[in-house]
């Protein structure tokens, strides 16, 4: 076959889109679905704006925390909850099950009886210091904790399960040292208390870009950024809904560096915003704008949990409410703004 000049031209040009693209080593085109990168850029003209320099200074400055402990409290919870708790003896167990190799090669394993106990272990082992069992636990815990040796001793004096710690040492000082960590971490969290330092975040740390997947991108016209770079679906409503709304002067997703210290890690808020207040005819009132930092969850997140974005949330609101005098709350959705 002879080829005509627009059909060399035409896969001349092909191959050179092909490298261009794809480089050199003949590599296959990209799918139609394949993901892309792209990119939040910065509107510099918004961190320039008056309202948006008086959020910064209200939500720029780092804190320090101090706590109190009470262990008589400590002692009492921890008992209380111990003594509720399953410490079983330790002891040898058959399980019947059928294995079954799968076309992956992956096994699995279909159970077909019960555990089945064997052979009791208590009192055969010599019973170790269970005092220093604990505080080692606690200490190669993270974040490590530490609790005096007499407070220790103190719960195991107190506990109803003393037959059960000589019984099975090591999965009472478990169980034990777990009920522990929970009621010390909620009494540093609802005792805590922050003071601004003489420290701050620049606004000059803000990025010029911020990459992402495209599908993580939603636009933007009243962020500082010209996209959001959303998390959740959650987070994604949230920009969207923001975006409908006149009295939304500006907002920011608030950068991953700007953090407040707690005693279980950092925690980084998710929104500073400036609303100007409307009346029921979305008419300005003249009132003074509104600074607020929010922090968005979904519906069935419990503030006063146990687990640790629970406990987070709660140092937030100590940090801006009391130390920096900012609004601060969790809503699930833009309709509970002011």
């Amino acid at each position: 076959m002879v080829a005509n000049e627009s059909y060399e031209r035409y896969v001349g040009n092909l191959q050179a889109e092909i490298e261009d693209e794809f480089g050199k080593e003949g590599l296959p085109p990209k799918p139609a679905n394949a993901r892309r990168r792209g990119v939040a850029k910065l509107r510099k003209e918004y961190t320039l704006k008056p309202e948006f320099k008086e959020l910064w200074e209200r939500i720029k400055h780092k804190t320090r925390y101090a706590v109190k402990i009470d262990s008589e409290k400590l002692i009492s919870e921890v008992v209380a909850e111990l003594d509720k708790a399953e410490v079983r003896p330790p002891r040898i167990t058959i399980t019947k099950a059928q294995v079954e190799v799968g076309t992956d090669d992956a096994f699995d394993a279909l159970q077909m009886s019960a555990a089945k106990t064997v052979l009791d272990l208590a009192g055969r082992y010599p019973l170790p210091n269970l005092v220093e069992v604990m505080y080692h636990l606690l200490q190669h815990t993270t974040p490590p904790v530490r609790l005096t040796r007499r407070t220790l001793l103190e719960i195991y004096k107190r506990t109803s399960k003393q037959q059960a710690a000589v019984d099975n040492p090591h999965e009472f000082a478990t169980v034990a040292v777990r009920i522990i960590k929970d009621n010390l971490t909620d009494q540093l969290v609802d005792g805590i208390q922050y003071e601004k330092v003489n420290a701050w975040y620049e606004m000059a740390q803000l990025e010029a870009e911020i990459a992402s997947w495209e599908e993580y991108l939603a636009p933007a016209g009243h962020s500082v950024y010209d996209h959001v770079v959303y998390d959740s679906e959650v987070e994604k409503r949230f920009v969207e809904d923001l975006e409908k709304r006149d009295d939304v002067k500006l907002y920011l997703k608030l950068p991953g560096w700007l953090t407040v210290q707690t005693p279980i890690g950092e925690y980084n808020p998710d929104w500073a915003l400036v609303l100007e207040p409307r009346d029921s005819h979305g008419q300005p009132t003249g009132e003074q704008l509104l600074y607020l930092v929010r922090e968005t969850k979904d519906g069935s997140f419990d503030r006063n949990a146990r687990h640790n974005e629970a406990r987070k949330v709660r140092c937030g609101a100590r940090h801006f409410e009391d130390a920096l005098g900012v609004d601060y709350k969790v809503l699930t959705k833009v309709s509970e703004l002011p």
